[in-house]
């Protein structure tokens, strides 16, 4: 009989006080004697600057004999991988779930907990997939199982995260889908932050094209108690927190991650025979990515402008570049969307993503994809000089925009 359990995920980074949060509410997991199983935990050392001259790491106390002494660890393995090189985030990740024991894993950050009943929760309802696919005589493994993630901020706000939303932490994961997919963390810088992006928008696109699998998600019920699987906490000692280019950086990699979304996306319809019927969604798809980086871009130019931020050339170039050949892509489809499709667009990006709106100086989104922009041409030192010639009121409208046109000639301001 296969032995039943769950590997667990996490790559590490930092000190032990950020980390052994999580790696005590992996060994403190809820595991009954009536009901038991094993958790592989696996640990991937992305601290390389943690490291002493012997390569110990602030990590190995996690796999030692002390640590055996003081916590049971008889249904918990952990394994500790150490990267020569940076992986980051996605790529630690990866790493990590082809490593685990199990085929059905859990992604945790090292800086956030698993609720006590997280395994026993995913593992029992994977039992019951098995057990009624075997009743009923049909066979749909899990692809992935939706949870919901608690999160806590620095100012003490507190929210629910569901499971199908673009952070991986809240899910529990098919290896063998994955596998079947060719789905894939980024690699390099673009393994470091916006990792998630690519992951799950790859993961639900095969899924909702793949009927053999299924998707369980755990509802959330505002009157039922302890509903989170997992936990997730601010880290003011965080990569992301401590680089002051981070919204810049993630922007870029945003931006480029589209691109490898809509390449896996073309690839995948094409291999599969789904070109033609998905035409309408890609479009849709291409029309977002694009109206994301068209906000992006104007927030990139608006805070050079308007701010003493002085940001990195690479990022400009990044977002510049995979800005215009979002555009290109769209430019295929361009002329059979229809407007109100347009426009709804236009609303949901701006009030329901995470993009800084700006209101656009120079035009729309219309007269942006009529005619390349010079500023999608522009070097980082032509587009400093033209941030600094652009003057915006505390209403983020740039002088010679219509509406400050507008609102100074009702005024009979000069």
């Amino acid at each position: 009989m296969r032995e039943r359990g769950i590997t667990v995920v996490s790559p590490m980074w930092g000190e032990r006080d950020v980390t052994d949060r999580m790696v005590f509410s992996v060994i403190h997991q809820f595991i009954s004697s009536r009901n038991p199983f094993n958790i592989h935990l696996v640990l991937v050392d992305d601290y390389i600057e943690g490291r002493k001259e012997n390569d110990e790491s602030p990590y190995d106390y996690y796999i030692s004999e002390d640590f055996k002494e003081f916590y049971n660890t008889e249904r918990i393995s952990i394994t500790l991988i150490k990267n020569s090189v940076h992986k980051y985030q996605g790529e630690s990740r990866e790493i990590g779930f082809i490593a685990g024991k199990y085929n059905y894993f859990i992604l945790v950050d090292c800086d956030d907990m698993l609720s006590p009943n997280c395994c026993d929760r995913y593992l029992g309802i994977i039992d019951t997939v098995k057990q009624n696919s075997a009743k009923d005589n049909i066979v749909r493994p899990i692809a992935f199982i939706n949870g919901l993630l608690y999160s806590f901020d620095s100012f003490g706000n507190e929210s629910n995260i569901p499971g199908h939303s673009i952070w991986v932490q809240g899910r529990c994961y098919n290896r063998d889908f994955i596998k079947k997919h060719n789905i894939h963390f980024p690699t390099g810088l673009n393994s470091k932050q916006g990792e998630d992006y690519p992951f799950i928008r790859k993961l639900d696109y095969a899924m909702n094209h793949d009927n053999s699998y299924q998707v369980v998600q755990i509802d959330y019920d505002k009157n039922k108690d302890c509903q989170a699987t997992a936990f997730w906490f601010p880290n003011e000692n965080s990569l992301s927190r401590k680089d002051p280019h981070y919204t810049q950086h993630l922007a870029g990699w945003t931006l480029g991650s589209s691109l490898d979304i809509i390449s896996y996306f073309e690839e995948f319809n094409a291999k599969n025979g789904f070109e033609d019927q998905e035409d309408e969604y890609m479009k849709h798809e291409v029309l977002n990515m694009n109206i994301y980086a068209f906000y992006n871009i104007l927030d990139f130019i608006h805070e050079v402008s308007a701010t003493d931020y002085i940001p990195l050339k690479e990022d400009w170039e990044s977002i510049r570049d995979n800005a215009r050949k979002l555009r290109e892509h769209l430019l295929k489809y361009w002329d059979e969307l229809v407007n109100s499709d347009v426009e709804d667009c236009l609303y949901g990006v701006h009030h329901n993503s995470d993009v800084h709106f700006i209101e656009c100086w120079f035009g729309t989104f219309w007269d942006w994809m009529a005619e390349e922009n010079k500023i999608l041409t522009m070097t980082y030192d032509e587009m400093t000089d033209y941030a600094k010639s652009l003057k915006f009121d505390e209403a983020k409208h740039e002088e010679n925009s219509k509406q400050v046109i507008a609102w100074k000639k009702r005024h009979g301001v000069n």
